[in-house]
């Protein structure tokens, strides 16, 4: 049955607003409505799913800590490493997507961090209603706001880093109390995995040697036989995004350490280049 989709947009606790279905010959004039009507075709409708506490302190954090420029609206804050706000969102989705769709996450944390950017200056007006009236924010909005108003930009954007790494993460405000859990269970999964060449990364250690080519590590150096020609091969272009390809393993391979090897991949859909991880190296340690 054709239905049609309609979302209340006043109420913002519930990623989209709310939501009611009803059969296409009985909706409301959406030019005169309070209503945003959307016609889709739906057979089994997705379920809404309710933000999380870290998803909602990370879009507070993304609208009071944006980057300000003079003249313009805030862009996303420096430490994420990224130049647009697309880019932000998704760099939270591995931590926070809880079941979405990459799009539907996205779209749910920028009407969030939209809904936080009437607490602050910070060149985006926020949601307006029809009148252009900045509604009031509701409890589960509030109650972030009131936690961390007095607080720090610094602890804040370190306990958001935090979350979007995969630390413990906060439930209502709380940090977890560590204790023993169970794991190691046994999972099947079916997955696509790229087929490599093991001959290209011998070609690649035979021209580039073992010497990590971002902080200089040496596995042999350091940790003595066990480490001895030991080193991670990388692709410029990821694999999954080159498809397939012809590789040359001077120009398309480097050698990284497992640390830089981790750091070039940190962001989701965001492959650093190796002068631009370099520039990211504060301390580069007595091997380099």
């Amino acid at each position: 049955m054709q239905l049609l989709e309609i979302w209340d947009q006043r109420h913002r606790d519930v990623e989209g607003g709310t939501r009611v279905l009803l059969p296409i010959g009985q909706f409301p004039d959406c030019q005169q409505s309070r209503y945003i009507c959307i016609i889709r075709r739906m057979k089994n409708p997705e379920q809404s799913i309710e933000r999380s506490y870290s998803m909602m302190i990370a879009s507070y954090w993304l609208a009071r800590c944006g980057v300000r420029n003079e003249g313009k609206a805030a862009s996303p804050p420096a430490s994420l490493g990224v130049n647009t706000w697309k880019e932000a969102y998704d760099s939270f989705f591995d931590a926070m997507g809880d079941g979405r769709a990459h799009i539907r996450f996205r779209n749910s944390m920028k009407n969030a961090r939209d809904t936080f950017d009437t607490l602050f200056d910070n060149g985006r007006v926020g949601w307006v209603d029809r009148n252009g009236q900045q509604p009031s924010l509701s409890t589960s909005f509030k109650r972030i706001h009131e936690e961390w108003k007095d607080r720090s930009d610094q602890e804040l954007e370190r306990f958001i880093l935090g979350l979007r790494a995969g630390l413990s993460a906060a439930i209502e405000g709380d940090a977890r109390s560590p204790k023993a859990r169970t794991e190691g269970g046994e999972k099947v999964y079916a997955s696509l995995r790229r087929e490599r060449d093991p001959r290209l990364r011998e070609d690649a250690l035979a021209i580039h040697g073992l010497d990590c080519m971002v902080c200089g590590f040496n596995f042999g150096h350091v940790y003595g036989a066990i480490g001895e020609g030991f080193i991670e091969v990388h692709h410029i272009v990821p694999v999954a995004e080159a498809g397939k390809t012809v590789t040359d393993p001077a120009k398309d391979l480097v050698v990284l350490c497992s640390n830089c090897h981790r750091m070039v991949h940190r962001q989701r859909n965001l492959c650093l280049s190796l002068d631009e991880l370099k520039a990211h190296l504060v301390n580069r340690g007595p091997h380099s």
